[in-house]
């Protein structure tokens, strides 16, 4: 277990900002007396908090609910209390009584739910909410990333850890066994936008539609979770100038410890001595680069990652305006943030510009759009650059010890210069996108309302690649330079017809919503390769060198979609909601292409019936109970039809051109379909003091969508796509939120939430009974070729079972499997003298989590805030890929590694073989099909807790900001990754099967930042 402490000068800077942001203000006194009750049920409220306003003078209310205060005649009392509305009082004379209402901000908050909204109160499904508080206070780029261990359910993965790294996200557990298990992220109103092209400071808040009986309304496109993001928009009343900036400083956190130069100078001469009957070799053949030698003799060590690795600077700036009247609400605003990576060139550029207008041109009519413009660029520079930092020796330096020659290739085991090849590599990624709509809306009669909304989405992309000659891929001999140039337009838009109706009387309430929505997918691309170009032009002179490669390729699908909902609530009660949604895909095949999917949902709020309502802890008890079919299309245009090959050269005495058939269609290929249950409950007690929610659903998928074998008779070895299988996803979700303390200047409240997932393979299109092939899959149906097993989870391991070392007292036994004392050893199941690759492997767990979920907490004391936040996953095991590079691949010498305990003829190490001697079982790596086929002890625990970041706020009071004209000004300080605590033996849990190529360390951020309205 790993823990990690932030660096001691982050006090400093946080004592310097609290010390330097304490004023005080005193008011003219007088006594004022009062009493504080419940506007309903007329009882005391015991512990209610009085404030001055602009003022540190503060009490709170006694067991009969009375309070006295000094406070001047003519100011403001602020009253506040846990589960009740604020409300501030006028003070003239001596006497203040005070009714409090009962705070129903929980069950009226407006929630998204997919071509409307409803109150919470009223929801019938399960959908967790996000506030725009979430998101910016952990100042992440993303917003995906701002969301781990904040809703039950969702498992985030960040998958890269490069400035700009996505990630990976699975709502309810895996669903396809080789599909797309993504959400569908809708952004007013757009589905299929990036989320994480958006500032998260430009968004309101994020809904997350989770079972079908609310994904249904999107159909065919919500069977992965639905999640809504609701950009802010211009409210009514006189301009508000808003700016949020912060600056910091990234260092690496959690670096696997490396061999210095005498600990690997050792596993060189252990690693040398194996392949030599166990006897050592003089140093000088052992390292025969001079300088190398050198290095060992002086016991000189050179610290690649410090050397090439530097602090980036993070940084995020946003201004922001917002107005309006009753007639005409806008917004504007603007974007900057900048991330440079630790590793030359890497870093991250994002601008983005928002504008909204709503006009309320009649009561009858209204008009209005959004726009929003992206600008990125991310710059990745050489993939090896990492990989090579932990492969170079320590006694490997830029320049030789012996001539002080700078070094490009090292003879002794053929790395290059990592600050040489860090210069020559440029990989960018660069995007224009814009997100908009424009829409038009008619209420002729009450309650009726006709809206009409058109939303372009484009995205312009290029991706550009330059290898210089002085790069690994090169290695300095090459004639000139390799460069290559990708460009993708995509266009699509979603044209919506939406009529809704609203209708009450008495106890009854009514609302009919009705939609056709068209929608098109297009995308274009083209791309060139060229080499020896004779000088760095990037990728902007392709025609410079020779042509290597160029093509081209255009798709295009239309979705189309007739849906129908009701919600209908008696008595305030008793609710129901009832959908029907009709989709067309042209992706699919003839007489396939249309499926209805319908869902329905009870509701039921106990704590409004009578005999619940003497209760008086119970403030909220809903029971919901939902059932729905969602689906999925997710397959690439054009499965359902015959395509076309690549131009192929025929010789018949002269040269001719044919093409062939690229693919078998599948003329039967249709919609993969999910059905879910769902049963919640929502409830809040002692005034909503503590309030949460539970989850149970069981969800079935049918008719999967993934490659099926087919006879070799037919041309062809499979069919790309094709509807066979099933698998469930069964789990249970609840959060829980409390306010531990409620008191004259403290507050403080937590929020914890989990969830645990169990999926399985249920059905197969192709399956036979697996126990031929081995003992320990005994009564099991599966497909072997694809290491399916019906009964287990989709991402299995059925790996060799590692049982230790070979002893030197076991060389007798270790010989009958052609193996020797210091290598890995498995375990032979059936004990016939042999380890065969079917028989003797069993199931290792899985790669998906068990249980996932986060924490989070806020102090608030006087004008102090402290925040954080922690996410966490257990139970499931992945390949760890640094380990089997670090520790196992590189122990032949010629490598560094990380520091280990190892097995030599003296230290019998029962858990990590001999330099040199590790066999043929020191590493085992397949995949099939999602599925891992390894030995077992280089697949490990992934499970962790994260810290996500710390943060420390001050308000300033408004006596002193209204001086300035500011409505609110807030300085904070922010520390991103503080803590990791995990048993994995590597740089990140999060990242286990991630090859060091593709990603970089975690790193811990340092950030202080301004939030100020005006």
């Amino acid at each position: 277990m790993r823990i990690f402490r932030p660096e001691k000068k982050l006090g400093c800077y946080v004592l310097f900002l609290l010390l330097s942001l304490c004023p005080t203000l005193l008011l003219a006194q007088q006594t004022v007396t009062g009493k504080v009750v419940d506007a309903k049920t007329k009882e005391a409220i015991i512990g209610a908090v009085i404030k001055v306003k602009d003022s540190t003078q503060g009490t709170v209310t006694d067991v009969n609910g009375q309070f006295k205060i000094q406070a001047g005649n003519g100011g403001i009392l602020i009253i506040s209390y846990v589960g009740y509305l604020s409300q501030q009082v006028t003070i003239n004379g001596p006497t203040a009584n005070v009714s409090l209402e009962t705070d129903a901000k929980n069950l009226s908050d407006v929630v998204v739910i997919g071509y409307g909204t409803q109150k919470r109160s009223d929801l019938t499904g399960a959908v967790a909410s996000v506030s725009t508080e979430q998101l910016t206070k952990t100042a992440k780029s993303s917003a995906i990333g701002s969301m781990q261990g904040i809703v039950p359910g969702a498992n985030i993965i960040r998958n890269n850890n490069k400035p700009g790294g996505g990630f990976t996200v699975d709502i309810r557990g895996v669903h396809s066994i080789t599909g797309s298990n993504a959400p569908l992220v809708v952004i007013d109103g757009v589905p299929g936008a990036d989320l994480e092209k958006i500032n998260p400071a430009d968004i309101e808040k994020i809904d997350v539609l989770k079972d079908a009986s609310a994904t249904a309304i999107y159909g065919s496109r919500g069977a992965n979770g639905v999640f809504i993001v609701t950009t802010k928009r211009g409210q009514t009343g006189k301009p508000k100038i808003s700016y949020n900036g912060y600056y910091g400083v990234r260092n690496y956190t959690n670096k696997p410890q490396m061999m210095n130069v005498d600990e690997f100078a050792q596993l060189a001469r252990e690693a040398a001595r194996a392949t030599n009957n166990n006897v050592y070799k003089p140093d000088d053949q052992v390292f025969t680069d001079p300088s190398e030698l050198q290095a060992v003799k002086t016991h000189q060590g050179f610290d690649w990652i410090n050397a090439v690795s530097n602090p980036a600077p993070q940084t995020s700036h946003t201004l922001s305006a917002t107005g309006g009247n009753e007639e005409i609400r806008y917004t504007l605003s603007g974007g900057y943030y900048y991330e440079k990576g630790m590793l030359y060139p890497q870093s991250y550029t994002r601008y983005n510009l928002r504008a909204s207008l709503d006009i309320k041109a009649t009561q009858a009519l209204s008009f209005g759009g959004s726009m929003y413009f992206t600008n990125e660029k991310r710059a990745l520079g050489n993939n090896d650059l990492l990989q090579d930092m932990f492969r170079l020796r320590p006694t490997q330096f830029p320049n030789s010890l012996v001539t002080g020659a700078p070094a490009f290739q090292y003879s002794s085991n053929g790395l290059f210069n990592a600050l040489v090849t860090s210069q020559n590599v440029f990989n960018d990624v660069k995007s224009n996108n814009l997100l908009g709509n424009i829409y038009v809306a008619l209420r002729p009669v009450k309650g009726l309302e006709i809206k009409s909304t058109f939303s372009p989405y484009f995205t312009n992309a290029a991706t550009g690649n330059y290898t210089g000659v002085f790069s690994k891929a090169l290695q300095g001999t090459a004639a000139g330079a390799t460069a290559s140039y990708a460009k993708a337009n995509v266009g699509n838009w979603v044209f919506d017809n939406i009529i809704n109706y609203k209708w009450s009387k008495d106890i009854h309430q009514l609302e009919v919503t009705g939609v056709y929505s068209l929608q098109r997918n297009q995308s274009d691309n083209l791309n060139a390769a060229s080499r020896d170009l004779t000088f760095n032009s990037l990728y902007y002179n392709l025609q410079g060198g020779t042509m290597t490669s160029f093509g081209s390729s255009y798709t295009q699908s239309q979705l189309a979609s007739y849906l129908g909902r009701v919600n209908y609530t008696l008595n305030s009660k008793y609710l129901l909601t009832a959908s029907a949604r009709y989709d067309g895909s042209s992706k699919l095949a003839a007489g396939h292409k249309w499926v209805l999917f319908p869902s329905a949902a009870l509701a039921w709020r106990a704590s409004e019936e009578k005999f619940l309502k003497s209760i008086s802890w119970l403030d909220n008890l809903k029971v919901r109970l939902g059932y729905g079919v969602i689906g999925n299309d997710s397959v690439d245009p054009y499965q359902s039809t015959q395509l076309i090959s690549s131009p192929t050269y025929y010789s018949f005495g002269s040269d001719v051109i044919g093409n062939s058939p690229g693919n078998l269609p599948n003329p039967n290929l249709s919609w993969e379909k999910t059905y879910e249950v769902n049963l919640g409950l929502d409830f809040g007690i002692f005034k909503n003091r503590i309030s949460g929610s539970i989850e149970l659903y069981n969800r079935l998928t049918k008719d999967l969508i993934m490659p099926s074998a087919i006879p070799i008779t037919t041309g062809y070895s499979s069919l790309a796509a094709a509807n066979v299988g099933s698998a469930r996803n069964k789990g249970i979700e609840f959060s829980l939120t409390t306010v531990n303390v409620q008191g004259k200047d403290l507050r403080w409240s937590t929020t914890f939430s989990a969830a645990y997932n169990r999926n399985k393979i249920v059905d197969l299109g192709f399956k036979e009974d697996l126990g031929k092939y081995s003992p320990q899959l005994a009564g099991i149906m599966g497909d072997y070729g694809n290491k399916w097993f019906i009964g287990q989870p989709i991402r299995s391991n059925w790996n060799l079972q590692t049982i230790g070392i070979w002893q030197l007292d076991q060389a007798t036994e270790a010989a009958k499997y052609g193996q020797k004392p210091g290598q890995f050893r498995v375990r032979d199941f059936d004990n016939d003298g042999v380890i065969n690759q079917d028989k003797d492997r069993f199931l290792d767990g899985k790669r998906t989590p068990d249980w996932t979920g986060g924490v989070y907490t806020n102090l608030q004391y006087k004008s102090f805030d402290l925040s954080a936040q922690g996410y966490f996953q257990t139970g499931a095991r992945d390949r760890n890929q640094f380990y089997v590079s670090y520790q196992l691949e590189n122990n032949n010498g010629a490598l560094n590694n990380q520091v280990k305990d190892y097995w030599t003829p003296e230290n019998p190490s029962n858990s990590m073989g001999q330099p040199s001697n590790m066999g043929i079982y020191r590493d085992v790596n397949q995949s099939s099909n999602g599925n891992l086929i390894s030995v077992s002890h280089v697949v490990q625990k992934t499970d962790f807790f994260k810290v996500q970041y710390i943060n420390l706020g001050y308000h300033f009071p408004t006596s002193l900001t209204s001086k300035l004209k500011i409505s609110n000004l807030r300085v904070y300080g922010t520390v991103q990754n503080p803590f990791t605590f995990s048993s994995w033996k590597g740089f990140d849990p999060e990242q286990a099967n991630v090859s060091i190529a593709s990603t970089d360390l975690i790193t811990r951020n340092f950030l202080f930042g301004i939030d100020v309205t005006f």
